[in-house]
């Protein structure tokens, strides 16, 4: 039975339909957890309020919590998690689970479901940050390699000095990431359709009960935040992949034939299907493509969204069917990139023998205005040094190393898994004292 069955659309067997919900069945198999969890919080509050018949509330109550405890394969024919799991409430307890989610709309229970799994997965996400940073932080090769801008060598810079670097960009791409997390954290529930919920339950008392927020009051509002929610997440990972991105592109550079400053690891490049001469950085490409595919993954929640009046339509679904599978594809690759990052090689005798003469200009430049005080006339006589190919002083650039511990990242990560994971949880502590 799906959970609009007596309403006035009538059921079909259209298979074009079918297909087009199979996809969608197959992504919610990610949410069942949040799915029962937050039916746990709003009936939670039923038995509380006396709403229905007390005996029905444990009844149910204790029927999520087996739900919650084993292991669920979602049957396609009843459309969504919402649909799967009240039907098997309903199957359980007959007329006593019929009311599992009075007042319910599945545009606030899909919400609440996708937050849940985006706060987890972002969670993650900045596990796997940490360790890289970690790995990046035990690097300790010694030497210079060459600067480039416009694809040219422009001024020397130390190998930590680029490891610090990419240190910076892992760090503040996790900043980027935390930031999103207490946004996720509004409860959805509660707004209906979008145009406010006539339930008696106070949803306060449910978010409370899963440690989050209601701070929105506006139900159409709240319901808006559907769509940005996808946005504020996928728009900072497609940031973070594009910077990325571009180091790859320079250790794609840096380990080709013409440079060999860097050797790529075992396992991170392949050889070529004809020629027997070839190591290609294939695993580096193809990341750059995750990072294409994230970008159009923005284009497509624009696409889907653009031009929509207020509330929900069904096209949200392709949303969420691509974002989710995107984003835990995403972090198995991502796991990766410790190693990767830890077996990288720098070859500084082969990097000091490419750095060209030219690299020093600036610095000379800078010895001459010492001198004469005139920067134009210093950067003109350096011009014509390297005109009459005369040999330019040369120098050793600082290491720069921007932190010293990491502690502050790992008690964030800490304080996120207590607060957004844990202390949600403990709604079931609470069930069980009820139900026993």
């Amino acid at each position: 039975m799906k959970i609009w069955s007596g309403s006035i659309s009538p059921e079909s067997n259209n298979d074009a339909y079918k297909i087009m919900l199979e996809k969608d069945i197959n992504v919610d198999n990610n949410l069942i957890k949040y799915e029962i969890l937050s039916l746990m919080a709003y009936n939670l509050n039923v038995y509380e309020k006396n709403l229905i018949n007390k005996n029905d509330s444990i009844k149910i109550l204790n029927d999520l919590m087996a739900l919650y405890n084993k292991k669920i394969v979602l049957n396609s024919d009843l459309e969504d998690v919402h649909g799967n799991i009240e039907n098997m409430v309903i199957n359980d307890l007959k007329d006593s689970g019929k009311n599992l989610r009075m007042f319910l709309s599945r545009n606030e229970q899909i919400h609440t479901d996708v937050n849940f799994f985006l706060i987890d997965n972002l969670i993650d996400y900045e596990k796997i940050i940490y360790n890289i940073i970690l790995t990046l932080n035990e690097i300790n090769y010694n030497g210079v390699m060459p600067g480039y801008t416009h694809y040219r060598q422009a001024m020397p810079v130390k190998f930590k000095t680029y490891i610090d670097y990419i240190i910076n960009i892992f760090v503040y791409n996790f900043n980027k990431i935390d930031k999103i997390l207490p946004e996720l954290n509004e409860l959805p529930l509660g707004y209906g359709s979008g145009f406010g919920s006539l339930s008696d339950v106070n949803f306060n008392d449910v978010a409370s009960y899963l440690n989050m927020d209601k701070n929105i009051k506006n139900p159409l509002f709240s319901s808006l935040k559907y769509v940005d929610n996808y946005i504020d997440v996928i728009s900072n990972i497609t940031s973070f992949l594009i910077d990325i991105s571009r180091i790859f592109q320079d250790l794609i550079i840096f380990s080709g034939d013409e440079m060999k400053i860097i050797e790529l690891p075992e396992g991170y490049v392949t050889g070529s299907s004809l020629m027997p001469n070839k190591i290609n950085p294939d695993f580096l490409e193809i990341f750059q493509g995750y990072a294409a595919k994230s970008i159009s993954l923005m284009n497509l929640i624009y696409g889907i969204t653009v031009n929509k009046t207020t509330g929900y339509h069904r096209d949200f679904q392709v949303i969420k069917d691509e974002v989710i599978p995107f984003m835990l594809e995403l972090k198995k690759i991502l796991n990766g990139l410790k190693d990767f990052f830890k077996n990288i090689k720098f070859k500084n005798d082969v990097s000091e023998k490419i750095l060209d003469n030219s690299i020093y200009a600036t610095y000379n430049s800078k010895l001459d205005f010492n001198k004469n005080k005139d920067w134009k006339t210093s950067y003109k006589n350096t011009g014509n040094k390297i005109r009459n190919n005369e040999k330019l002083l040369s120098y050793m650039p600082d290491d720069i190393k921007s932190f010293d511990n990491f502690n502050t990242i790992k008690n964030q990560i800490d304080k996120n898994i207590e607060n957004y994971v844990n202390k949600r949880n403990k709604i079931i502590n609470k069930i069980e004292k009820i139900i026993k």
